[in-house]
Formats: structure tokens, C-alpha cells, sequence
């Protein structure tokens, strides 16, 4: 019996409900879902901020899945992942719960907790040994964005780029001095190409949203 037939089937059993009651088939139908929607993604990850790392699937060109990860905001100088680990955002497109609420009618609570509950057993393991530590959780659970987004890839820098010519497009798209830029290379190496690549993403994926 494939999903839709066996969405059918609990619709049919439970017509007098006004919310499905939460049982193992109706457990069994987001399993399933979740598994689907997963299947075959891509993780992507980058270090957003000294604070902060930012995880993303991506399947079929759009991104399913976010998790942002908090980090103490100490004045030390220890790389985000040696330090205190604060709390992780679980971001679930709001239209993919839509979606899938319009087949099944189970409260939204209900479903948002399964979906946090599954995550946490088959996806956050690659988060945490990504990361090296075994810390990590989800702490929170968000319905973001409203409509799910086109997943651009992290961008490599391109061959033969100079600095030079990476500060003079950061200076175009940002409010940032040329000293400031300098100041923040030389407390933290490598701050330009990443503030860089940054801006380079962001234009593929407004490109893209425009096609």
C-alpha cells in the first residue's frame, strides 16, 4: 500500500474525528512521509558566525530542512566548536506542513512533535558527528520560511580570485570600510573570502528565485 492509499485508509477509519487521535498507523504515515521527504538529500554546513553554524538538506532544488546551532558568546578566543553549546532551531518549511496536514488531519502540535522526534533519531547523528560532540539538541522547532526556498550549494571560491577583487565586491553590496575588512582579516584570517562566498551565494540563489 503506498502513502496516499494508506492516507486514505486512517481518512476513511477516523471521518468522525475532527483531529486524527495520535496512534501506529498515524505514527507510521509521518515516518513514512518524513522518510520520503529525506531521501536522497544533501547535507550542507557552514561556520555563519563565531556564535553560530547553520546545517541545511537540500532535495530536488529546494531546501527541506534547517538547523541552526547557538554557541556561547564568549570574549575568548576558541573556535565556535569548542565552545558552550547554547541551542538548535529546527526549521521546517511552513508549506511542508501544510501540505502534508491537508491529507491528514492530526493536530499541528502533534505532528510538529513527531517531526522533531524523528529528526532527532535520523538526522542530528550527522549534525553531532559532523561536529565532533555529543552535546547537541533541538531545542526549539520553527516553521520557517513560509514557502520552501531554492537550495543553492555552498559556492567555491573561483580560481584566481585576489583579495583585492573579493574586497572591492564586498564593498559594493555591504556598508563595510576597506579598514574594517582589513581589521577583521587580520583578527581573524579568512574572514574576507568567507564574507565573500557569502555574497557570491546569495546572488545565485536570488538568480535562481527569479527564473
Amino acid at each position: 500500500m503506498n502513502l496516499k492509499e494508506t492516507i486514505r485508509r486512517i481518512l476513511r477509519e477516523e471521518i468522525n474525528e475532527a483531529h486524527i487521535k495520535p496512534n501506529e498507523l498515524i505514527d507510521g504515515v509521518i515516518n513514512r512521509w518524513l522518510e520520503k521527504l529525506f531521501s536522497g538529500s544533501k547535507m550542507y554546513y557552514r561556520e555563519s558566525y563565531k556564535t553560530r553554524y547553520d546545517f541545511e538538506w537540500c532535495n530536488k532544488g529546494s531546501e527541506i530542512a534547517q538547523v541552526i546551532l547557538f554557541f556561547h558568546d564568549s570574549e575568548d578566543r576558541r573556535p565556535t566548536s569548542e565552545r558552550d553549546f547554547v541551542a538548535g532551531t529546527l526549521n521546517i518549511p511552513k508549506n511542508t506542513i501544510d501540505n502534508f496536514l491537508k491529507h491528514v488531519s492530526v493536530r499541528r502540535n502533534y505532528l510538529k512533535y513527531k517531526i522533531e522526534d524523528w529528526f532527532e533519531d535520523n538526522i542530528l547523528p550527522d549534525v553531532i558527528k559532523k561536529m565532533g560532540r555529543t552535546d547537541l539538541e533541538i531545542t526549539e522547532f520553527g516553521e520557517y520560511p513560509a514557502k520552501a526556498q531554492v537550495c543553492v550549494p555552498p559556492v567555491e571560491k573561483p580560481e584566481g580570485v585576489t583579495q583585492e577583487e573579493m574586497l572591492d565586491l564586498i564593498l559594493k553590496k555591504t556598508l563595510f570600510k576597506r579598514n574594517e575588512l582589513l581589521r577583521y582579516e587580520e583578527e581573524e584570517p579568512g574572514y574576507i573570502e568567507k564574507l565573500y562566498l557569502g555574497k557570491l551565494r546569495n546572488a545565485e540563489m536570488d538568480r535562481l528565485r527569479r527564473d
